[in-house]
């Protein structure tokens, strides 16, 4: 099976902001390595600058966590089936799920059943809980493309083959003058994304930061926020002028800071390429949390943590997230400031690929290649 000439056809879905991201610098190099492919299927904006014109709106499929997704199961089921539908129409040469398994590796288990070949990039947290979710993944994929090294231990003994081709962050964010900026006298505080994320950590961090006022007199305090409408979520905040609330420049505020808070995820990652020590709060509702705990295999749940196998970033977790608890993994963070430094750099060279950021691009191509 394969397009007509030369032309190489790739179906593609992204779920969200961060599949968009990874989707389109993989369009980039994929077309810099091959200028005769297309791609077809789901993304978002910086997806569909680059050609791909998006099947439907990639919000709709934007739902996180374990409740949204079953208050909008009808219409996902159906745009699901319309994808896979749409794929073998189009008679595509490969298959490219980035991230969101719940929804990618179903399309790419149909669509192997066809004999086509499928990828998953990011690979499922199977190494943090759900390893059962293996034989799920043996069934749908050709091949995962991980972003972090540990990952592939946890698919041993599998089918699928497993690549590990850098993480995206490592190579945009570079490694020149950026440790050791206490100079810059910049805390910030990055409640998350997500309303959600804010209604559990927004107000929690504001204590925080006023706790930390006083005594920290000569620095500057940011709070930057990804919408408008956010601010109005996070009581008191508009009653306190001495610290900075922006819209839309969450990474350039942490990349200056010298110091901060953030959420679980990325966040945390990009704090520690970044050179900004930070506290790592996570709070969710109560019931996806005893859901959850049970099943974890990790003790960290922090990438930087999780990448240096230890506790490099303090922690603050669920019921014990406070402004005093916040307060006190501050003071000890700081007294280990410069072993943070030290174990960022390291972390930082651990996610660079082989063959730089061009290293997730050549092994699509030498699966096209099996491929054709």
């Amino acid at each position: 099976m394969g397009s007509p000439g030369n032309k190489i056809k790739i179906g593609i879905v992204a779920g969200e902001a961060s599949g968009d991201q990874l989707g389109a610098s993989l369009m980039d190099n994929l077309v810099s390595l091959n200028p005769h492919i297309e791609f077809i299927g789901v993304g978002g904006s910086l997806m569909e600058e680059r050609g791909l014109s998006s099947f439907f709106d990639m919000k709709k499929i934007s739902v996180m966590g374990l409740i949204e997704p079953l208050l909008n199961l009808k219409e996902l089921l159906s745009l699901r089936r319309k994808l896979k539908e749409f794929f073998i129409k189009e008679e595509i040469d490969l298959f490219i799920g980035i991230d969101s398994p719940d929804f990618n590796l179903p399309i790419s288990r149909y669509l192997k059943r066809n004999n086509i070949k499928t990828i998953q990039y990011v690979g499922p947290s199977i190494w943090a809980w759900r390893q059962g979710r293996i034989r799920t993944i043996e069934k749908s994929v050709d091949k995962v493309l991980t972003l972090f090294p540990f990952e592939s231990k946890a698919y041993e003994g599998s089918s699928v083959r497993v690549d590990f081709v850098g993480h995206p962050l490592a190579h945009s964010i570079k490694e020149i003058n950026k440790y050791d900026k206490r100079s810059n006298k910049k805390i910030v505080f990055m409640p998350g994304s997500r309303k959600s994320e804010i209604l559990n950590h927004g107000r929690v961090f504001l204590e925080t930061a006023r706790k930390l006022k006083d005594e920290y007199q000569e620095y500057q305090f940011h709070m930057p926020l990804t919408d408008k409408s956010h601010i109005e979520l996070i009581e008191g905040l508009n009653e306190e002028e001495w610290i900075e609330v922006t819209l839309g420049n969450a990474k350039e505020v942490l990349r200056e800071a010298s110091l901060g808070f953030v959420t679980s995820g990325t966040a945390s990652l990009e704090a520690s390429l970044s050179g900004t020590p930070v506290v790592v709060a996570y709070r969710t509702n109560w019931f996806s949390y005893m859901i959850i705990k049970p099943l974890l295999k990790v003790d960290n749940i922090s990438l930087p943590n999780l990448l240096a196998k230890k506790e490099v970033l303090p922690e603050v977790i669920q019921g014990d997230v406070s402004s005093k608890n916040l307060y006190l993994a501050f003071k000890r963070m700081e007294e280990n400031y410069l072993n943070c430094l030290g174990e960022f750099k390291d972390i930082h060279k651990s996610l660079l690929g082989d063959k730089g950021a061009k290293t997730a691009s050549y092994s699509v191509l030498e699966t096209l290649v099996v491929v054709r």
